[in-house]
């Protein structure tokens, strides 16, 4: 009876380590990392609410589609629990009652980051500011915080 028990329990001790070890071997495939961040014009005191942001997946890893969309609060600050790692382009859009509001006056634009393209376009009643940036890399395992500005700046250097 003694002999018994004592199977039972090392075959619950190595059932139970056999589960903690699989779910260290799921973390460690976890290739993801948050990402947070604000969203502004020119400095930290001019935050950007209400715009959309959304991580295009540029190789579409694993045939799927790891693109994700948050949204800027009040403050400008966005959040992304999980971003699974990889390379993707910055998709940053602002909604404006008229042409007047739009901060950026130019048609066509970049911003500070490198790779990035600015246009302004008019969608029915609104008018749209739409940023875009390349080549975004997301590495797993440590969070990352990136802050966009995304002022205007002319093409050839204006």
């Amino acid at each position: 009876m003694k002999k018994h028990l004592y199977l039972i329990f090392v075959a619950t001790a190595l059932f139970s380590l056999a589960q903690i070890s699989g779910d260290a071997r799921n973390d460690a495939k976890d290739k993801t990392a948050p990402l947070k961040g604000k969203v502004y014009r020119e400095d930290k005191d001019h935050p950007v609410a209400d715009a959309v942001i959304v991580l295009l997946d540029e190789k579409k890893s694993d045939k799927k589609d790891n693109s994700v969309e948050a949204k800027t609060d009040a403050q400008g600050d966005f959040v992304f629990e999980k971003v699974a790692e990889g390379k993707y382009t910055v998709s940053i859009r602002t909604w404006h009652h008229s042409q007047e509001d739009v901060p950026c006056q130019l048609l066509i634009a970049k911003t500070k980051d490198k790779d990035s393209s600015l246009i302004v376009m008019r969608d029915k009643d609104k008018f749209v500011e739409q940023v875009f940036i390349k080549g975004f890399s997301v590495k797993a395992g440590k969070g990352v915080v990136k802050d966009f500005d995304i002022a205007c700046k002319g093409l050839f250097g204006g």
